[in-house]
C-alpha cells in the first residue's frame, strides 16, 4: 500500500511538473552575507560569477513539514559541509549556446521556443546527463543536494532563501495557480536570471526558489525516503534517479521551499521546460 501511494505521488508530480509548456517527454556569518535589496530586473549581471560558501555545520531538512507538496522533506539534522563555490545564477541559454557551439552536443528541448530561449533566460529542456556534461565542459560540477540546500538556506535554517514565509512576488512562481504573471510579472515562461533582487539567499544567490528546478548530483532520499535504493535507482520505476531542487515557474508555496526535493529520472525522453541547473566547484 505504501509503495502504491508513493507511486501515485511520483506519477502525480509528472502531471504537475509538466503543466503548460512542460513535457517530460556553527560557523561565523560570512563577510559577504547579503540582505535582499531593491528589486532590479534590468541590472547588468555577470552570469559566470560564483559565490564562495564557507565550510561549517548547517541544519538540513525540517521538522515543520508541509502538506502543500507531493515532494519529499527529510527530518532536520545537522551536517558539516566543506567549502565550495556555486554559481550565483542559473546557467543561461547564452552560456549553453557557447557549450553547444564548441562541443556539438544535442540541443535542448524547447531551444526554439520564444518564451524560453532568450540568452538571459535559464536553459531548460536538459536532463541530468546534459547538465553533468556541461558542468565538466565548464570546468565545474553539479552541486550535491546538501551543498545546494546550504546555499539556499544559509546557517539559520530558513525555509525560503529570504526567510520563513512564502512571498509570491519574490520569485518566478505559479501566480497562485494562474501562471499569468499577475504576481511576479512572468506568465507561462521563465524569467531572465537575476530578475528578483529581493528574493536572493543570504549568500547572494538568485532564483534558489522558483524560475526553474535545478539538478544536483546526489539525493538526500537515499536510505531516507521509501522508493529509492542506495544505488540511486528507484524501486518503483527501476530508473536511475537524481534530485531536483528549488521549484519553478509552475510551482507555489509548497514545492518552492528550500527543504523540498523531488526524485526525478536522470533521463527523460522529452525533458522539461521547468528544469535547469547551476554549477558548483570545489576550491
Amino acid at each position: 500500500m505504501k509503495n502504491n501511494v508513493k507511486l501515485y505521488h511520483f506519477l502525480f508530480f509528472f502531471i504537475v511538473l509538466n503543466i503548460g509548456l512542460v513535457a517530460c517527454s556553527n560557523e561565523e556569518k560570512p563577510e559577504h552575507f547579503i540582505q535582499p535589496d531593491a528589486q532590479d530586473n534590468h541590472a547588468v549581471i555577470d552570469v559566470e560569477e560564483m559565490v564562495l560558501i564557507p565550510a561549517g555545520e548547517v541544519s538540513i531538512g525540517t521538522d515543520e513539514k508541509t502538506d502543500l507538496t507531493f515532494g519529499n522533506e527529510v527530518d532536520s539534522h545537522v551536517v558539516f559541509v566543506e567549502t565550495f563555490y556555486i554559481d550565483k545564477y542559473e546557467v543561461t541559454n547564452g552560456q549553453y549556446a557557447k557549450f553547444l557551439s564548441e562541443t556539438g552536443h544535442r540541443k535542448p528541448k524547447f531551444w526554439g521556443n520564444p518564451s524560453l530561449n532568450a540568452p538571459d533566460q535559464p536553459v531548460v529542456g536538459v536532463n541530468w546527463e546534459d547538465a553533468e556534461i556541461y558542468a565538466k565542459w565548464a570546468g565545474k560540477r553539479l552541486p550535491t543536494d546538501i551543498e545546494w540546500e546550504k546555499a539556499a538556506r544559509s546557517i539559520d535554517g530558513r525555509l525560503y532563501p529570504w526567510g520563513n514565509g512564502y512571498e509570491a512576488s519574490l520569485g518566478n512562481f505559479d501566480d497562485n495557480g494562474q501562471m499569468n504573471g499577475n504576481l511576479d510579472g512572468y506568465g507561462m515562461q521563465t524569467a531572465p536570471v537575476g530578475s528578483f533582487g529581493k528574493g536572493i539567499s543570504p549568500y547572494g544567490l538568485h532564483d534558489m526558489s522558483g524560475n526553474v528546478w535545478e539538478w544536483v548530483t546526489s539525493t538526500l532520499a537515499e536510505n531516507q525516503v521509501e522508493g529509492v535504493l542506495v544505488n540511486g535507482k528507484s524501486d518503483l520505476t527501476n530508473e536511475k534517479v537524481y534530485t531536483i531542487r528549488g521549484g519553478s515557474w509552475t510551482n507555489g508555496p509548497g514545492d518552492t521551499r528550500a527543504t523540498v526535493f523531488y526524485i526525478y529520472p536522470a533521463q527523460c525522453s522529452d525533458h522539461s521546460s521547468s528544469v535547469g541547473f547551476r554549477c558548483a566547484k570545489t576550491p
